[in-house]
């Protein structure tokens, strides 16, 4: 139990990490360019990882292959929309909206794939919902007091919060789906292999620069990569040695552990009505994992 509980908090902290890395890399080379070397990384290092420690009982057939490629077009809204809404927002504002994501996962599962539905997704729907309202609502406060360009900037980043929150909403149900046959671990390095599948082609018709990053980027790029994938692995162990009830729920405090170093570290001072939206947000997150 207390090996579960200890991984389930190594990947809160792996994912809080993985935000601000994922912040400061996209403002360093721009989102996209980001992104993509930034999964190239994590893939790689997930792969052997992944062969290593999954338990892969299923076998492919037509539904695996349909959620699969439901899974390529979900990542590439979800890590675009999270690389652009870093990039332009305070972690503080976009990732308690980005947590909406577990509302529409829970619903999804809920309506879609038949899971039962219990008081706590209610609860914690609710909660969540209430929340992102309002840090909606009241960012727009800052954005009233900005300069002439940042309104623009954090309404796209606003924006682009929302987007993922829509895309790992349906990321999140597909990867579960595809977990039998590729293993918890397997299936995010073909996610990300699929989503630059599908995203590089696009990238590159827009003329987005795709190339390496430059030397003194290279270690937020790379960091990014490696502890949004190093979460995956602590919640998998979490998992083998603890019921998920358990490790869920504490690897949901990611949301609150990246606000909180936002305002501890990075210095950001929102509306107090933000950051009450925010704390509103991320108990709901937490809630919606019991």
């Amino acid at each position: 139990m207390l090996f579960g509980i200890m991984m389930g908090l190594a990947a809160s902290a792996s994912w809080a990490a993985a935000n601000v890395f994922i912040a400061r890399s996209s403002r360093a080379v721009g989102p996209f360019r980001a992104v993509v070397w930034a999964q190239i990384v994590g893939g790689v290092a997930l792969a052997p990882i992944a062969l290593a420690l999954d338990h892969r009982p299923g076998s492919i057939d037509g539904g695996v292959v349909a959620w699969a490629a439901v899974a390529g077009v979900a990542a590439v809204v979800a890590y675009a929309c999270l690389f652009f809404s870093m990039e332009r927002g305070q972690l503080t504002v976009v990732v308690p909206v980005m947590s909406s994501w577990s509302v529409i996962a829970a619903g999804l599962s809920i309506g879609v794939l038949g899971e039962t539905l219990r008081r706590t997704h209610l609860l914690g729907a609710g909660l969540v919902i209430t929340g992102v309202l309002l840090v909606s609502r009241f960012s727009q406060t800052d954005v009233a007091a900005a300069g002439p360009q940042d309104p623009r900037r954090a309404r796209g980043a606003l924006l682009a919060a929302v987007g993922a929150a829509v895309g790992f909403g349906v990321l999140i149900p597909a990867i579960d789906r595809l977990t039998p046959v590729l293993g918890t671990l397997g299936a995010i390095p073909i996610v990300f292999l699929m989503d630059m599948a599908l995203g590089v082609p696009l990238a590159l018709g827009g003329r987005v620069d795709l190339s390496f990053p430059p030397r003194e980027a290279w270690a937020v790029v790379a960091a990014a990569g490696l502890f949004e994938t190093a979460g995956f692995v602590w919640i998998s162990l979490g998992a083998s040695r603890a019921p998920v009830a358990i490790v869920s729920p504490l690897a949901g405090l990611a949301s609150a552990f990246t606000v909180l170093f936002a305002w501890v570290v990075l210095g950001e001072r929102p509306a107090r009505m933000v950051l009450l939206g925010a704390a509103v947000a991320c108990a709901g997150v937490v809630t919606l994992a019991l």
